[in-house]
């Protein structure tokens, strides 16, 4: 018993982590600008500065937390639920790299807004843009599944998960390319994503992972 106390311990920070990612992704894409532009960033300075503060401290607690979530399952989620948690875990890193340009945007926009296009629009950021989105996407949406046939795990937030990151990066870019107007799906992406990770999280938070229910290595769900 005592062997099993820091594991334990371990696992509730990582659900207390997720819990509090998932309440953050939804409170930074709420501060973030619906779109911008040189002039959008100069008016709206403190809130972007004040979002991308927040994602990167939300998508930290999604990295040390994610873990946790994977490894309470003790390999009942297959190799979907592997090949997602590792695609994810790096999509979510390079999305946390990648968004730091947020803390630049001001300082360029005032003193050089050219260079915020042109920073854009180079091929090695382009590139690794879509690596991170790609990432994002497919490892969140093959990790969403694998929780849906998790036994154990809440059907619906593995729903939210699948559903929500594609939704979030979608609708991020729809409403910088295409149209401020479809700012409110990314925010729906958020808030599903964020609920969909908050939730097993508060469970394993409160001692009801269910690794504490289930035999260890035992799939209830093909």
């Amino acid at each position: 018993m005592a062997k099993d106390a820091g594991p334990a311990r371990l696992l509730r920070w990582c659900g207390l982590a997720l819990a509090a990612a998932g309440v953050l992704m939804a409170v930074a894409t709420l501060l973030h600008p619906s779109h911008e532009t040189a002039t959008t960033i100069i008016a709206s300075e403190v809130r972007l500065v004040a979002a991308h503060a927040t994602y990167t401290f939300s998508w930290l607690l999604v990295l040390l937390g994610l873990p946790g979530l994977y490894a309470a399952q003790r390999g009942r989620m297959g190799w979907l639920g592997f090949a997602g948690f590792l695609i994810a875990f790096l999509g979510t890193y390079l999305i946390a790299v990648t968004g730091n340009f947020g803390f630049l945007a001001p300082v360029l926009a005032k003193d050089a807004p050219a260079v915020i296009d042109t920073i854009s629009q180079y091929p090695p950021v382009v590139g690794i843009n879509a690596v991170a989105a790609i990432a994002f996407m497919i490892g969140y949406v093959l990790f969403g599944i694998a929780m849906i046939r998790t036994a154990g795990l809440p059907r619906l937030a593995g729903i939210l998960v699948a559903i929500g990151a594609p939704a979030h990066l979608i609708g991020f870019g729809l409403a910088q390319l295409v149209t401020p107007v479809l700012w409110p799906i990314a925010i729906a992406g958020a808030v599903s994503l964020g609920t969909g990770l908050a939730w097993p999280g508060y469970l394993m938070w409160r001692g009801l992972a269910p690794s504490r229910r289930l035999l260890p290595g035992k799939r209830t769900r093909a």
